[in-house]
């Protein structure tokens, strides 16, 4: 009985005692002033990050792309490296060896590590594909895995552990990055733009070429995305109502589709302006007694 009561009183002797609390309180305003630090530095710091990446951006050879990319990643690794030495600090001043903690982690993290083999391959995959390059954020890709597609949309975010995609219909995908197999990147080389215009046979194929070619400078300079300016391939068929022509431009790259569809407008426009035809459905009709002595 006597053993309890001694500790009963261990426990709230120093509760009675008002060094207790000055030192809670001194230890809590510790607390507060690190974190406050710790969120001002980060503030300063991830500020000189961007604006180092700015300066980098400013030559003509520039990939803005990866520069935000790169601005990502190294916020995040500097936010866990400033957080955790605040935490080690402040564990530090209430008498915890850090690095018996850390010692102690790593044995866990040895017998945790068997169980969480996925994160880990999502880290190191991140790795990866940030390192090599194999995309960056703002592109369009399309991600399968055993040939099984994944996602496809718009690289948002780049992380260590995933990655976060916004599909062509509005959802925002997040993916780990260990699930990434196969990836088709859209936005790395020029795209093209091909459409195949119908015109009626009656036409003059040449004046109709001529008058084509004449607005497409005009579309090139209307449009930022288009490389080149748009030309008449050829004629790419022939029939017994329509002569189909195949026009080309080079676009910036994942705008292949988009200039194909800006394409089609202004041609259908500039036709219905010259009063070039379009082919029409044809109506063959046959005689009675013609299909009769068939």
């Amino acid at each position: 009985m006597n053993q309890v009561k001694n500790i009963l009183y261990s426990i709230i002797e120093p509760l009675l005692q008002p060094e207790t609390y000055q030192s809670l309180l001194s230890n809590l305003i510790m607390i507060i002033v690190y974190v406050v630090a710790a969120w001002i530095i980060l503030h300063f710091v991830n500020k000189g990050i961007a604006q180092f990446f700015k300066i980098q951006n400013k030559g003509k050879n520039s990939n803005k792309k990866r520069s935000k990319t790169l601005i990502s990643l190294v916020q995040n690794v500097v936010s866990y490296v400033v957080w955790f030495i605040v935490l080690t600090t402040i564990l530090s001043k209430f008498g915890i060896s850090v690095g018996g903690i850390i010692a102690s982690a790593g044995v866990v993290g040895l017998a945790v590590g068997f169980g969480a083999q996925t994160v880990v391959k999502d880290i190191i995959t991140g790795f990866f594909i940030i390192f090599e390059n194999q995309f960056d954020v703002g592109d369009y890709v399309k991600i399968s895995n055993g040939g099984a597609p994944v996602a496809e949309g718009t690289v948002k975010s780049i992380g260590l552990r995933s990655m976060r995609i916004n599909t062509i219909s509005g959802e925002l995908t997040t993916l780990p990055n260990g699930s990434v197999g196969e990836i088709t990147n859209y936005s790395v080389i020029n795209g093209e733009a091909i459409v195949e215009i119908p015109v009626s046979i009656t036409e003059d194929i040449d004046k109709v070429e001529d008058e084509l070619n004449d607005s497409f400078e005009a579309i090139r300079s209307k449009y930022y995305l288009f490389i080149s300016t748009p030309e008449v391939v050829g004629v790419n068929s022939i029939t017994n109502n329509e002569i189909v022509l195949r026009i080309s431009a080079e676009t910036i790259p994942g705008e292949g589709f988009t200039g194909a569809r800006i394409l089609r407008k202004e041609i259908l426009k500039l036709f219905k302006l010259k009063e070039i035809k379009m082919p029409q459905p044809m109506m063959v009709q046959y005689e009675a007694n013609q299909q009769n002595n068939a």
